[in-house]
């Protein structure tokens, strides 16, 4: 092994070690997106007259270079440009555009950058400027009520398929960009219905996890799948996109940007995204986060598990998971999950279905364990007679 030249000479470029100091790829995702809109709002005047030169072009890198250059050199007037930053992000609080939980996220990467190049700012006096946290967000989840409205107008089966993973699985916008058929594993009854599916978010990620869908999510993806034969000539291999789009021919992945498109389309379809009136800039229901805040609603009224309901939904769960009790590779969460079925069925059509089902099931169970009992007691019953025989014949 040797080190080289070019591979330390790399570690002093800025944004190369504000990259690198990023582990998540989603992260990094969001991280160089927001660094980004910070970079581009300071003017190139503040280095002109800071460092004597200015960027030769506005890219990340260069812009990202030279912050850093100035906060070295005037570290009082890169902490003024950051606090300008944020007191305008507090007046777009104040106006409704953006919730005050947002702030601390387009501090973040700022911070990473300078961390990682070893800036050291007071962030303490900065924080101060953050606003308070809002105890509640005011956004709400869809109702079941909305999203049988969405799938009712819903006509293209990739709509309904997008509606139905998004209330039943409870995953964010971004996780579009990861699927593939290979991320569902399908569990079945023994006459061939299904009995709902696990569903994989962020393959190859460090934060990747589990969660389920619905039979009725299930049989959607199914019909999906025959109209994906039917306009490609073949069924879809493990490791093609989930959703492909639906204009080309070609098989291209419907990616986020795409499916939180048609989702708007839906929900201006039911007249649940009308026109922000003057000075509002936030509506009532978060596009994609409604289903989020949906299937959160739905698993806390089922009485699921607390820490297997954050599980689900991909949040932390402190130390508890140091003494992890499941394997994941066995779906041993699935029964909770299926506590919550009836709650995220959308369809009343496919609720009464699942819960005749379900009676049918318990049905039979009861009348196998009522077998076993009468079986139990014609045992008991041999057994007691042999004992009489057993005692006449020794009084004989």
């Amino acid at each position: 092994m040797e080190i080289s030249f070019d591979e330390v000479n790399s570690r002093s470029d800025p944004y190369q070690l504000f990259l690198d100091s990023i582990r998540s790829p989603s992260t990094l995702r969001r991280y160089k997106n927001l660094l980004q809109t910070f970079l581009k709002l300071v003017p190139n005047k503040f280095y002109t007259e800071s460092l004597g030169k200015t960027p030769q072009d506005r890219e990340p890198a260069t812009l990202a270079k030279f912050f850093v250059e100035l906060a070295r050199k005037d570290m009082k007037l890169a902490s003024n440009i950051i606090a300008t930053f944020i007191k305008a992000d507090r007046k777009r609080v104040e106006s409704g555009e953006i919730s005050s939980q947002t702030i601390p996220n387009h501090i973040k990467p700022i911070k990473v950058l300078l961390d990682a190049n070893s800036v050291p700012i007071h962030w303490k006096s900065l924080n101060k400027l953050l606003p308070r946290r809002e105890a509640k967000s005011k956004d709400r989840a869809y109702t079941k009520e909305e999203i049988q409205k969405m799938f009712e107008v819903s006509s293209n089966i990739t709509d309904r398929v997008l509606i139905l993973m998004f209330s039943s699985g409870g995953f964010r916008l971004e996780a579009w960009d990861y699927f593939t058929w290979k991320d569902i594993i399908f569990f079945k009854n023994d006459d061939g219905s299904y009995k709902g599916a696990a569903l994989l978010i962020y393959r190859g990620d460090p934060e990747s996890y589990f969660t389920f869908i619905t039979p009725e999510a299930c049989k959607a993806l199914e019909v999906y799948r025959e109209n994906w034969k039917a306009d490609i000539g073949v069924y879809p291999k493990p490791d093609d996109p989930l959703i492909k789009t639906v204009a080309s021919p070609m098989i291209r992945r419907l990616a986020q940007k795409g499916v939180r498109k048609r989702i708007d389309k839906v929900v201006t379809d039911i007249g649940l995204r009308p026109p922000l009136p003057l000075g509002v800039r936030r509506h009532e229901v978060q596009l994609d986060h409604g289903f989020r805040k949906y299937f959160n609603t739905m698993l806390r009224r089922a009485k699921v598990d607390y820490l297997d309901k954050e599980d689900m939904m991909g949040h932390k769960v402190g130390l508890e998971k140091h003494y992890e009790r499941y394997q994941e590779e066995d779906f041993e969460r699935f029964p909770e999950y299926q506590k919550a079925i009836p709650f995220l069925t959308i369809s009343d059509e496919e609720k009464i279905r699942f819960e005749n089902e379900k009676l049918l099931g318990e049905k039979s169970d009861l009348e196998k364990k009522n077998e076993e009992l009468m079986k139990m007691q014609l045992d008991m019953d041999k057994i007691k007679q042999r004992l009489d025989i057993s005692e006449n014949f020794e009084k004989v």
